[in-house]
């Protein structure tokens, strides 16, 4: 029960930091937000690691892991951000976090030895299809047909995050969030040297981040903030349960984005959207009982 606590307020929390790194990417480049979140979360994690409040013992295990992860998130992020932009985003953003899921759960059943009864399957169906309903904003029928390239893309956005949240589940437990602190340095050292690209390249200056107002410096803040947290989340929640089912509710970030477009900015819920979250909400309680 705990567990499955834990897996849906780590989507919650995932769907939170992109919802601030919505609203950031709305003024500055993706990029730039990606990279100065990813160096805000990094410096979050190492502060509560030096007052205590979180635990980190480096090992060879956890070392491989915390690259890994590093590797692949920044792999994943670059492939998402081009999925969106190649859209439709109604259709690649789901197709993501479902395989972002699968990866998981296939690992899961291959190599970790677990195993389901039919409600549990049901329940964790429901759950994917609860996904792509939340995840789906209607366009009408003029939308653009999914080319190729972006559903490429996704998929590779989707895998990405799946090997990501494979890597920070194989992580010893003794090892606290080391992982995650190694996970987070690699991809702030990738992410940094694309800002370090663009700058020398006349694409940002100094000049950008000078002229950033105190509320654009939070936001991005609360966008790193919020990541590191989800990440933390995720390894507390995957050691105490099974890895598919955390993993399954975790890929329910997109509702977190939502619920916070639907308080802060007023934006309206499609039918489909509240549909997936009673979906979600039901099958979560389904895999609670079984």
């Amino acid at each position: 029960m705990l567990a499955i606590a834990l897996g849906i307020t780590t989507g919650l929390v995932y769907g939170f930091a992109d919802f601030f790194g919505a609203v950031a990417s709305r003024k500055l480049r993706p990029i730039l937000v990606t990279g100065l979140a990813g160096w805000a979360g990094l410096l979050a994690l190492i502060a509560a690691v030096a007052i205590g409040w979180l635990p980190a013992h480096i090992s060879t295990p956890s070392l491989w892991a915390g690259i890994g992860g590093g590797v692949f998130s920044a792999i994943a992020l670059a492939s998402l951000y081009q999925a969106l932009a190649i859209g439709p985003i109604s259709i690649v953003s789901p197709l993501a976090a479902v395989v972002g899921a699968l990866v998981p759960a296939a690992v899961g059943a291959a190599f970790l030895g677990e195993s389901f009864g039919p409600l549990s399957w049901l329940a964790i169906g429901l759950v994917l299809v609860a996904i792509v309903l939340v995840a789906y904003h209607p366009q009408g029928h003029s939308a653009p047909r999914p080319s190729t390239r972006g559903l490429a893309f996704g998929a590779i956005a989707g895998l990405g995050i799946g090997v990501v949240l494979v890597c920070l589940h194989a992580a010893p437990a003794t090892d606290g969030v080391a992982a995650i602190l190694l996970m987070r340095a690699t991809n702030a050292v990738i992410l940094g040297g694309v800002v370090v690209i663009l700058m020398s390249r006349g694409k940002a200056n100094l000049k950008t981040f000078t002229d950033m107002s105190v509320s654009m410096w939070l936001t991005i803040f609360a966008t790193g903030l919020l990541d590191a947290a989800a990440n933390v989340l995720f390894v507390f929640a995957s050691r105490i349960g099974s890895l598919t089912v955390v993993s399954v509710l975790t890929s329910l970030y997109p509702l977190g984005t939502i619920l916070l477009a639907r308080l802060v900015l007023k934006e309206k819920l499609a039918t489909n959207q509240l549909v997936g979250i009673f979906l979600a909400l039901g099958a979560s309680a389904l895999l609670a009982i079984r």
